[in-house]
Formats: structure tokens, sequence, C-alpha cells
């Protein structure tokens, strides 16, 4: 198979190096979440495994290498890696749950987003862990916010453990 071959220009060293990270570890996320292989020497990379695979792999280091002005983490890269994998994203998820809020667009963008948000809406209690950045605060305060919008509670307590 023939491989899929970026190359980026004008060369910029530091989005470049933000872009693979420490030792590579970025790129390293990218091969095993996508079942690629990613061979690099500066500015040209070269994606091997799957046709399918490899063109996907091909957009995600784009649309990373376009958020790297101010770096990028670990934790960007799992969830951008997550919707890149996962279904259109132009739609609703199936079995997101409407929140009212200020923003309109607000739902789970991943199934366990959604799942947590279904928790949420559907228990007295519920406790998250997870990754850094993986949105258990923001959606939990979005749902304080629908339930306060849709008068259920009278107040919202904030509380961190």
């Amino acid at each position: 198979m023939k491989p899929v071959e970026i190359i980026f220009k004008p060369v910029d060293n530091q989005r470049l190096a933000n872009l693979c990270g420490a030792l590579d570890e970025n790129l390293r996320q990218i091969e095993t979440a996508l079942d690629v292989g990613i061979a690099r020497r500066g500015e040209r990379f070269a994606v091997t495994g799957s046709p399918a695979q490899a063109r996907l792999a091909g957009r995600v280091l784009r649309s990373f290498y376009d958020r790297t002005k101010d770096g990028l983490t670990l934790e960007e890269v799992q969830l951008g890696l997550i919707e890149a994998a996962g279904p259109d994203r132009s739609r609703l998820p199936e079995g997101s749950p409407a929140l009212i809020t200020r923003r309109q667009d607000l739902h789970g963008r991943t199934p366990r987003q959604v799942q947590y948000l279904q928790h949420i809406l559907s228990h007295d209690l519920t406790f998250s862990i997870g990754p850094a950045g993986t949105g258990k605060t923001y959606l939990a305060v979005a749902c304080a916010v629908d339930a306060l919008e849709r008068e259920t509670v009278k107040r919202i307590v904030l509380v961190r453990g």
C-alpha cells in the first residue's frame, strides 16, 4: 500500500514539535488510536495502514497542526482522536439529552459523554472520574444550569472534592 504523505509548509519547527509532542508521544497516540504507522522526517509525514485509516490520520494530523500555535496537550490529542474516529459530528449523537442553556448546541460529543449526561439526568447523585479535559465538570455544570432553567431546582451549590 502506498503511504499517505503530508507536508507542512512553510516549515515551523515549533509547531511541528508541538504536533509531535515530547518524544513523539502525540504521534504514538495517533498511531495506536487509528491503527496506522507514522514516519516523520522534518516537515514530511508518511502514514501507512489501511487506506481509509491512513486518510483519516492525515486529516487528524492536519487538524492538530492547525491547533499547535499554543501547544497541544495529550488530553487534547485524546479527545480529538475520539471525535475524529466517532460518528458524524454534524448531527446530535443518538440518545443525547437536550439541555436548556444559553448555548443551543450543548450536548455530549462522544458516546461516553452522552451516557454521562443520561446518568446525571436520571440519578440524584453521579460520581465521575477520568482524564482532565474530557468535559466532566463542564457537562455537570451544564446539567445544573438546565435544571435551574427548567425550575426543577431553586439553587445550585458547587462543591469540589
